[in-house]
């Protein structure tokens, strides 16, 4: 199948509407709707739900969707991998959840960039399912996470212990007053989320859940709150005063692991990388 197709189809899905598609493709709508027709006709399926007022996805075009992404990322990186292979020794592909590149990978990445300049370097931020998915399909060669993913045939190494500190805008806050009114629930994981009911088991409901620790920072920097958050992302909040350590709240650990194939063509460039982090 064309990818350029894919690429209208997924434009589609995203906008919900076939001429704001059209403007972000630089092409006419009859275009757009052209080809949305000529992937339907190939597929003999139907793929938008069309009416006056929205587009939607058909149960076909859903399942679609998934697997235009995965194309389309395998098609991306087939392409850098032949056009780059002359100038470069290697190419790696990385993804992170995001608050991990806040925390280390970020400089891990750019370490590796300043020392191995003939290494090719592909990062991205992704979900935890999401770098799952990708790790199964191969799309990229590691990726890191805070749970321990069930792969066949992958190894998966712990290379990080990451604590959480509950930190608030007020000071001189106990534990029970940080987590009542304007607690912001960070969706760290399974791992913390036992961790975090085992110790505070009669807390109110938190008004914001978010699912990123960069947002919860971001908001109770401009808005006030609570929220455990990486001790190495605080650090420089708390000296400036911006920020304060909950009394007496009790640190959450967690850590970050690392996946990759056993047998990919990458194994040994990335035991050798994953010492820097050490």
């Amino acid at each position: 199948m064309d990818t350029l197709l894919l690429k209208t189809f997924l434009e589609v899905t995203r906008t919900r509407n076939f001429g704001k598609a059209s403007d972000n493709l630089c092409v006419a709508p009859s275009t757009v709707s052209a080809r949305i027709k000529q992937m339907e006709q190939q597929l003999g399926l139907s793929l938008f739900i069309r009416s006056h007022h929205e587009i939607g996805l058909t149960p076909e075009g859903e399942r679609m969707e998934r697997h235009a992404r995965f194309i389309i990322d395998a098609w991306e990186r087939a392409y850098e991998d032949i056009a780059l292979n002359a100038s470069l020794n290697k190419r790696l592909v990385i993804a992170g959840v995001s608050s991990l590149w806040d925390i280390f990978l970020q400089e891990w990445l750019s370490n590796i960039y300043s020392q191995m300049p003939n290494v090719g370097l592909r990062a991205e931020e992704s979900t935890p399912l999401r770098v799952v998915e990708k790790l199964d399909r191969g799309l990229i060669d590691i990726g890191f996470m805070y749970e321990q993913p069930k792969l066949a045939d992958f190894r998966v190494e712990e290379v990080k212990s990451v604590k959480l500190q509950l930190v608030s805008s007020c000071g001189n806050q106990l534990p029970d007053e940080a987590v009542a009114k304007g607690y912001v629930r960070v969706e760290w994981g399974t791992a913390f989320n036992r961790q975090h009911e085992k110790l505070f088991p009669q807390r109110p409901l938190a008004p914001v859940r978010v699912n990123s620790g960069r947002i919860a920072l971001e908001l109770m920097l401009s808005c006030g709150g609570a929220a455990y958050l990486p001790e190495a992302v605080v650090v420089s909040f708390i000296k400036e005063g911006r920020l304060y350590p909950v009394t007496d709240a009790p640190l959450i650990e967690m850590r970050a692991y690392a996946a990759y194939s056993l047998h990919g063509e990458h194994y040994d460039l990335i035991r050798q990388l994953l010492k820097l982090l050490h």
